[in-house]
């Protein structure tokens, strides 16, 4: 894989996580939306979106720092 896929790939990664760390309920009601399914924007939900978004993170920072280094 080429650097700037891995970056571009890192960089998405990241986006995605901050989105899912910083805004669970908005992205689980954007996601019922799109999906068509009923909203369930419950807390329990919203945790492990969080939790989602901190490993997304994670992978971003890893596969940014690969990609510069």
């Amino acid at each position: 894989m080429s650097v700037p896929v891995r970056l571009a790939l890192g960089v998405a990664l990241l986006t995605l996580g901050l989105v899912d760390y910083c805004f669970p309920r908005a992205v689980l009601e954007l996601q019922s939306d799109l999906l068509n399914v009923p909203p369930e924007p419950e807390a329990a939900l919203a945790r492990h979106k969080r939790r989602v978004g901190l490993v997304c993170i994670l992978a971003g920072l890893v596969a940014v720092s690969i990609a510069i280094g």
